[in-house]
């Protein structure tokens, strides 16, 4: 099989590494194994870094949507900084709200 080289390949020989050869290679792989990281400094990547868990959640409103992508309940905070829970039925009338101090609980007649 001819490759097309303009000598013929079939009687070249490959001379093993000699032992000078070695000793450099091996000189200047741990040369630059022990130098590269004084040049290089190794630094950690953003993305490695750990974050940890939020405990607290803050928000001026929280929403309840239920599978359909309706809201079925809301916790918020009115006017005067008291915290408000509303629920909702399926049709988005409301059927308990706390305002102030008393629960407002609408029985299924009214709604």
């Amino acid at each position: 099989m001819k490759l097309g080289f303009s000598r013929d390949m079939s009687s070249s020989s490959v001379k093993p590494m000699g032992p000078v050869s070695v000793i450099l290679s091996l000189a200047a792989g741990l040369l630059g194994g022990v130098v590269a990281p004084h040049i290089f400094p190794v630094t950690a990547v953003h993305a490695q870094a750990q974050t940890p868990p939020a405990r607290i959640v803050e928000a001026g409103t929280f929403k309840l949507v239920n599978n359909a992508g309706h809201v079925a309940g809301t916790l918020a905070i009115d006017a005067a900084g008291s915290g408000v829970l509303t629920m909702f039925d399926a049709d988005g009338k409301v059927i308990f709200t706390t305002s102030g101090d008393k629960p407002i609980i609408k029985p299924a007649l009214a709604r």
